[in-house]
């Protein structure tokens, strides 16, 4: 059959061209201020923690670390980088910048101003605050006073010239620098201290922190974007929830995204993503996507080590990363920083790839993939799908029903392990000590980049901790349910995935994950155009009860939303018996790429 190859017999092919990064899409016009190149987006080091920051370990090459890093952060402190008054140690940035271009590789910048203040400014008549810090860290117990006059004159200083310094940095070495991070409190975060001083002239209330903050942000995006004689502005990391008001601030912005980065599942998540999912895709009032960028140091601890978050992240690991980087690129992170011991560590790979095979992928004409991994999430908070009148009043102290509605679903494998931090706030419920399948405002779609479900509750039923430990797909899933009725899943592509005119797209090549848990037959559907809503391919289970994988390519789709439920591509039941699913991947292929024996 023509239209159809199978590709059991190449699937290194396929692999390949799922897994490989280098065919993504490229931008030929200049791209706006603050676009990321795709290539520069995935998985980057990550290596400072604590009062001061630490060093690189100079590992770049595919043989001292991932093969597929992207970039390097350079993180340095005000001590370092200015140990003596005026004299600056610019070798601190431009030594990784200048190894990261020779390898292909990208960086960002962030100075931590505070509590890495050097030792002269004390000398220059700068208090110095001793603080009673809740850190362990004993960096954080000594600290300048940020209100000072002086201080504010020596740190303006070194920002001003960072600035100069990176906005006149060669061509070669300029566009390697995909952004720099402003920093205004301690280590970046939210305010000066960490801990209360110990004399209390130093206090700082919040409303002057407020205050100085606004002061010195301005301050550093004029200093890293103002006419500087023909020298180009930078993009920069700017802290904001409120995304409209930060590209209003300053157009170049790019945004942190601790939640998804840290871990997959954070009570209270739905309502930080709804706020940034309109700005993922151009199809917004900037005209362009935005992008970001997390760190995930906290969930997965050294080997013999536990933290206080990485306690749930302990049931399956290798799952557990797995979902992270899944629920990551739902959220639309584009940059995931990972402790240096983690990407240098294969066991780690899969997740790493995934992460890497859509990162970054903002434009849904340009993207060269899309994916969807099915999953169904139970909120406490969902009134809808769970009346009060049956599961009891939907408020943060009812955990009885969430006993009810975990009771439910039960058999489909849903668990509550820690029934206290099932209603907690977000960060208290990053430090669970097991799986809680139902929770508090968690996202409820589909993990999707450009191909999601249609009417997935009235199609679908959810499953839950399925499958082997040495798979990581099972966390959840969704299948058939033949006795209710629900014997096809349907999928659509983003609306400007493919031209719409009507042709075919050209060659695709899909990647089915499923559950093999029975002897029955399922069959994937596709738009051939002309009402003509295809069946392509039948599979047939052995009930191993292992995921397996199917793949293969398609010559002549259209996808035009025209089969049924406007769908683009369907999994149809064959028979009475459920079967379950994971994943669905979709590259787009190059006609060259298939030889003359595969395209018959």
């Amino acid at each position: 059959m023509k239209e159809i190859i199978n590709m059991k017999n190449s699937a290194a092919l396929v692999l390949g061209l799922l897994m490989s990064a280098s065919g993504r899409a490229e931008q030929t016009e200049k791209a706006p201020l603050g676009v990321l190149p795709p290539e520069a987006c995935g998985v980057w080091s990550w290596y400072s923690w604590g009062g001061t920051p630490n060093k690189w370990n100079s590992k770049i090459t595919a043989e001292e670390t991932y093969p597929g890093l992207r970039g390097i952060p350079i993180v340095v402190g005000w001590d370092k980088l200015e140990p003596e008054d005026g004299v600056y140690k610019w070798d601190l940035f431009d030594d990784i910048i200048k190894q990261a271009a020779a390898n292909n590789k990208y960086v960002f910048t962030l100075l931590w101003i505070n509590p890495t203040e050097p030792q002269w400014l004390y000398d220059k008549g700068v208090p110095k605050v001793k603080i009673d810090t809740f850190k362990d860290d004993p960096n954080f117990g000594i600290q300048a006073y940020p209100l000072d006059k002086k201080y504010k004159f020596y740190s303006e200083r070194i920002i001003t010239k960072l600035a100069e310094h990176l906005r006149s940095l060669p061509p070669e070495l300029f566009k390697r620098v995909v952004f720099h991070q402003v920093v205004e409190g301690s280590t970046g975060d939210g305010f000066c201290y960490k801990g209360e001083p110990k004399d209390p002239r130093y206090k700082v209330m919040r409303e002057e922190w407020a205050d100085y903050q606004k002061y010195i942000r301005r301050f550093t995006v004029d200093a890293f974007s103002k006419p500087m004689d023909g020298k180009p502005p930078m993009a920069l990391l700017i802290h904001t929830e409120d995304v409209a008001a930060g590209l209003k601030y300053y157009p170049g912005t790019v945004l942190k995204q601790g939640v998804p980065s840290h871990g997959y599942g954070s009570n209270s998540e739905r309502s930080k993503f709804n706020g940034y999912k309109p700005w993922m895709t151009p199809d917004n009032p900037s005209g362009r996507p935005v992008f970001s960028r997390g760190e995930g140091e906290t969930m997965i601890p050294r080997k013999g080590q536990t933290t206080e978050h990485s306690k749930w992240f302990q049931q399956n690991p290798q799952q557990n990363l797995y979902w992270t980087a899944l629920g990551a690129l739902q959220n639309g992170l584009d940059i995931w920083n990972l402790p240096e011991f983690v990407i240098e560590d294969p066991q780690w790979r899969e997740s790493l790839d995934m992460f890497n095979r859509y990162a970054g992928q903002k434009y849904p004409n340009k993207s060269p993939v899309a994916f969807c991994a099915l999953r169904d999430e139970l909120n406490a908070d969902d009134t809808i799908r769970f009346p009060e009148a049956k599961y009891g009043a939907a408020n943060k102290n009812n955990t009885d029903r969430v006993l009810k509605i975990c009771a439910e679903f039960a058999d489909h494998g849903a668990v509550v392990q820690d029934l206290d931090k099932a209603l907690a706030g977000g960060l208290k419920s990053r430090s669970r000590t097991g799986y809680n399948d139902v929770a508090w405002d968690r996202i409820d779609d589909d993990y999707c980049r450009f191909l999601y479900p249609i009417e997935k509750l009235e199609t679908s039923v959810g499953w839950w901790n399925l499958g082997p430990k040495d798979q990581p797909y099972g966390k959840f899933a969704r299948g058939f349910e033949h006795k209710s009725g629900k014997n096809a899943l349907y999928f659509g592509f983003h609306k400007d995935f493919f031209k719409q005119d009507g042709q075919p797209v050209g060659p695709l090549s899909f990647r089915l994950v499923w559950y093999d848990n029975t002897t029955g037959s399922w069959g994937f559907s596709y738009d051939a155009g002309q009402g003509n809503f295809k069946s392509a391919k039948t599979f047939t289970g052995t009930g191993t009860n292992r995921w397996r994988e199917e793949i293969f390519t398609i010559t002549d789709a259209v996808m035009n939303h025209q089969g049924p439920q406007g769908a683009d591509i369907a999994l149809v039941n064959l028979d009475d018996k459920n079967k379950v699913f994971h994943l669905i991947e979709v590259q787009r292929v190059d006609r060259k790429a298939l030889t003359t024996s595969e395209s018959h």
